[in-house]
């Protein structure tokens, strides 16, 4: 029988480390780049990333450290939060019930995953597209969309409690999301003062080569470090994680701007003036976990 209410990490001292290391290291980075004359500008013009940014980290490790209900209620909440913005981008003229059918539809796999384990978030899922079929008449979606894509967000948050709920589950988010906030955040830090070349002009624009490999590099050397550090996973399956999960966090973003610029827009629905909607900011840890699951299964580790 699978409960939520699985034990807080403890008084571990590995996450908290890990955060300060990864924030120290990106703002003396920045300090540093903000001494020289020809990068100080655009140095300077990170610091008010820099501290949202460390704002959102909180709001994502507080709960999957408390653990239990609260995380439970925060993955729900974020879920239907997902589900209206990719409702909204793909039909910003979305009825009243159409909404409400599918934002309930959205805390299904959420809540079945709490209760009943995977067969529940399976239950959730199947019942969260019977509501989606009944609110089609008021969806109105363009022809294409398929009625399955609205109930993407909740079944990835879905699946990361479910990690949360396995044993040692906490600490693999904590170094899922270290992996991918580390390679966001220092493919930024890279493209903006290195960057020249764009790769993907029309997906995603903001994007660099150089900040690209440079995040990835340094990311993927933290995260081969971090896993075998905190779990004792070979350097040989540490390294098919890694990549597997960086591989995976660059398809998700990439694809979920596919979406938006096809809908000819920029962000989703804000839900932080700087970052856009929460699928904008939790894009990358959204398809890593999936890869996870799926590279463990594949290479048991």
């Amino acid at each position: 029988m699978y409960t939520p209410l699985v034990d807080p990490l403890g008084l571990d001292g590995r996450p908290l480390l890990l955060a300060l290391a990864l924030f120290g290291s990106a703002a003396l980075f920045i300090g540093v780049a903000s001494l020289l004359p020809a990068a100080r500008g655009r140095a300077r013009s990170l610091w008010p990333v820099f501290a949202n940014e460390f704002l959102l980290v909180g709001a994502f490790v507080l709960p999957v450290y408390l653990g239990g209900w609260v995380l439970v209620v925060v993955l729900t909440l974020a879920g239907m939060r997902g589900q209206y913005e990719l409702l909204i981008l793909l039909r910003p003229a979305v009825g009243r019930w159409g909404l409400r059918l599918t934002l309930l539809a959205g805390t299904l796999p959420v809540m079945g995953a709490a209760l009943m384990g995977p067969e529940g978030m399976l239950i959730g899922g199947m019942t969260g597209m019977v509501l989606v079929l009944v609110a089609q008449p008021a969806l109105k979606l363009r022809p294409g969309v398929p009625l399955l894509s609205l109930l993407v967000p909740a079944a990835l948050l879905a699946l990361m409690l479910l990690l949360r709920m396995e044993p040692n589950g906490g600490l693999w988010l904590l170094a899922l999301y270290a992996l991918v906030e580390s390679n966001d955040a220092f493919a930024l830090l890279f493209g903006k003062l290195l960057g020249r070349i764009h790769p993907f002009p029309r997906l995603s624009p903001g994007k660099t080569l150089e900040g690209l490999v440079f995040g990835m590099a340094v990311a993927g050397g933290l995260g081969w470090l971090l896993i075998d550090w905190w779990f004792g996973v070979s350097a040989e399956s540490a390294a098919v994680l890694v990549a597997g999960v960086l591989a995976a966090g660059l398809a998700g973003d990439l694809g979920l701007s596919a979406i938006k610029r096809r809908q000819g827009k920029k962000d989703f629905p804000a839900l932080s003036r700087m970052h856009g909607g929460i699928l904008d900011i939790y894009d990358s840890l959204l398809f890593a976990v999936p890869a996870f699951f799926l590279v463990r299964a594949l290479f048991p580790f």
